[in-house]
């Protein structure tokens, strides 16, 4: 058989040939026109804050130069920046309008667009702000609900967001702050000064509202005081050197939206969420709301006062298997996840994968500590055996927390911990070294509090027969976890202990916790200051109610150094009374401190200007590259 090509298959070809070329033409033009909407739509951004920045500056008064930018100034001639507002004789902190650490737009494939998908390993029960109980939630609603200020990212020192400027009682009894002229929450009402006194008053301290963890922060503060609509003023009840941070990050609510709830129907909610912040719950109906299990997604706020982020929105998805949230990630369901020690020691050794994704590791004062916590209190009644401190002890002597579960679980990618103070921190006590690893060492100290093998069946029993039998509580779906408690119980077996694993759902760990129904617990708690106050963990008055001394350690020493570090202003004299209370815990050992952790994180590398800081990393900044081409996957 012969092929033959003739005239019409000549046309026929040059047909297609043109349909192919035009048809690129056109996905050129296209891609520009895309490229030309993405820059008029940056332009009109940038110009957009602009005039709001101009707009505040006019209404303040502080358009003349003459003060720098954070500089002090009294008087209403300082700078001709208007000070009537403030209290004579007390300099005024004055602060820029808030901006980018890192200036996304100065990079070439800036987009505006696109979403940015974080996989969470937990579910949050609530994302309700003064409700939620966990560090997922705390992640949502600061993306939601402005502050009056926080820490620099790299520098670690106040700022002002939501407040324009502030002076501070140089004894320490109160503050006063202007609320920025141009704020406003997503529905366009300005943020004001009622609106801080309102979610201090209101919410925070409504006894009718389950916020006890948050009032064992915040109960520094005596009261909340309207001055005028845009000035508001705290008094503290001493001079603390944690009143600073109580007042400045504190969640600013809108009156106007939460006052229409009762007590109850916060207390219920899931996502009573509304804010001022540069992201906005994408639907917030209390008839409707969003549940635990479902997609959390957040949309940029167009009414935004700030610098508006790049990127269209933010969604959180939960996918609590380690294998199953690798899997998801990389069928490209997520934008980011957190890698545990196992699959980043491996993945970084993947080329292919590299060639797609990033992998990030930093420490930063998020990345906490994780930890077995001794139920110290009864439970259901009953004292456990861990009331006693030498059983505790023998609890940490029999872990090896260097070679195991540093070395074997964790990759040596972290530290060994002795106490909630990060190690590179000035409240941690450098002469304090952890336990040494010893099942010897662990079968003394529990014969000595009475727990023997008392007839000969190889379990330990107390004096009246009992045998030492507990359960330890973790969260499904970390791997690392299950072999650390998998590891703990035959360390167990080891002396006669007979330990039981309870695997538990991760949303219903906070009614454990309040309920107190658990022998022993292990997670991770993570900071959000560089220098944390112990007050909320482990002081005695937090035993009660809702609190975070859920293992209740009741330590009359621990409680007074506590409330003796809150009250020392001084750094230097507050650091040694820290580093005493490093001492009662490690004497005591309520909880056995496992190991600190770096962030560990995947990312995938279509998201632009994914910047480490001391603080984590800042959601704003982030942009998805050539967002027409690769536009997100919304689960």
């Amino acid at each position: 058989m012969q092929n033959r090509f003739g005239f019409r298959d000549f046309l026929f070809l040059v047909l297609v040939i043109g349909l192919i070329v035009s048809v690129w033409l056109s996905m050129v033009q296209s891609d520009k026109i895309t490229g030309r909407i993405a820059g008029v739509q940056n332009k009109l951004d940038l110009l957009e804050q602009r005039l709001a920045n101009l707009q505040a500056e006019l209404e303040s008064g502080n358009v003349a130069v003459g003060v720098a930018p954070g500089a002090s100034g009294t008087g209403a001639g300082a700078g001709q920046r208007d000070e009537s507002w403030a209290r004579e004789g007390v300099p005024v902190q004055w602060w820029p309008m808030p901006s980018y650490v890192t200036e996304p737009r100065e990079n070439a494939d800036y987009a505006v667009g696109g979403v940015f998908t974080e996989i969470f390993e937990g579910q949050p029960p609530t994302i309700t702000p003064y409700r939620y109980a966990d560090v997922y939630g705390r992640r949502v609603v600061d993306l939601v609900c402005e502050k009056l200020g926080r820490y620099h990212p790299t520098k670690l020192q106040f700022e002002g967001v939501l407040a324009e400027a502030w002076q501070y009682d140089p004894n320490g009894y109160w503050l006063r702050v202007k609320i920025r002229p141009n704020a406003r929450f997503s529905d366009g009402q300005p943020v004001t000064a009622e609106d801080v006194r309102f979610s201090f008053h209101d919410i925070a301290f409504n006894p009718e509202i389950e916020a006890d963890r948050f009032r064992s922060t915040l109960n520094v503060i005596e009261k909340v005081e309207v001055i005028s609509d845009k000035v508001v003023e705290f008094t503290f009840k001493e001079p603390r050197f944690t009143n600073l941070d109580a007042a400045l990050l504190m969640h600013v609510l809108p009156k106007h939206i939460y006052s229409q709830y009762t007590p109850t129907q916060i207390n219920e909610s899931t996502s009573l969420l509304v804010g001022s912040g540069p992201f906005k719950l994408e639907n917030v109906d209390i008839a409707n709301q969003w549940k635990p299990g479902e997609p959390i997604r957040l949309v940029r706020n167009e009414a935004y006062w700030g610098r508006k982020p790049a990127l269209a929105g933010v969604t959180f998805t939960v996918v609590q298997d380690t294998l199953a949230r690798l899997t998801a990630f990389t069928n490209g369901q997520g934008s980011m996840m957190r890698a545990t020690p196992k699959q980043y020691e491996a993945m970084i050794q993947d080329e292919q994968f590299l060639e797609k994704y990033d992998a990030k590791m930093w420490f930063n004062i998020q990345g906490g500590y994780s930890f077995i916590g001794w139920q110290c209190g009864p439970r259901n009644g009953r004292l456990t055996p861990f009331h006693d401190k030498r059983v505790r002890r023998a609890m940490t002597h029999l872990i090896d927390r260097e070679n195991v579960i540093l070395g074997d679980i964790q990759k040596n990618l972290g530290r060994v911990a002795t106490s909630p103070f990060a190690s590179e921190t000035p409240q941690a006590n450098p002469a304090i070294k952890p336990w040494p690893y010893s099942v010897e060492r662990a079968r003394e100290l529990l014969a000595e509090a009475g727990w023997l093998d008392r007839d000969n069946n190889g379990i330990l029993e107390n004096e009246n027969g009992d045998e030492f039998r507990f359960a330890i509580t973790f969260g499904q779906g970390s791997e690392g976890t299950l072999q650390m408690v998998t590891y703990l119980k035959d360390q167990c077996a080891k002396v006669g202990i007979i330990c039981e694993l309870n695997p538990i759902d991760w949303s219903i760990l906070a009614d454990i916790l309040n309920k107190r129904d658990f022998d022993a617990i292990t997670f991770a708690w993570s900071a959000s200051i560089p220098e944390s106050d112990p007050y909320q963990i482990w002081h005695s008055s937090q035993i009660d109610g809702q609190g975070d001394n859920f293992i209740q350690w009741n330590s009359p020493e621990a409680d007074r150094l506590i409330d003796q570090g809150r009250v020392t202003v001084d750094f230097e004299e507050r650091m040694k009374v820290w580093h005493r209370l490093h001492e009662v815990f490690h004497d005591e050992q309520p909880y056995t401190f496992l190991t600190e952790s770096p962030w560990l994180r995947f990312v995938d590398r279509k998201v632009g200007n994914f910047q480490t800081y001391k603080t984590g990393f800042e959601y704003q900044e982030l942009y998805i590259r050539d967002v027409a081409a690769t536009a997100a996957q919304l689960p």
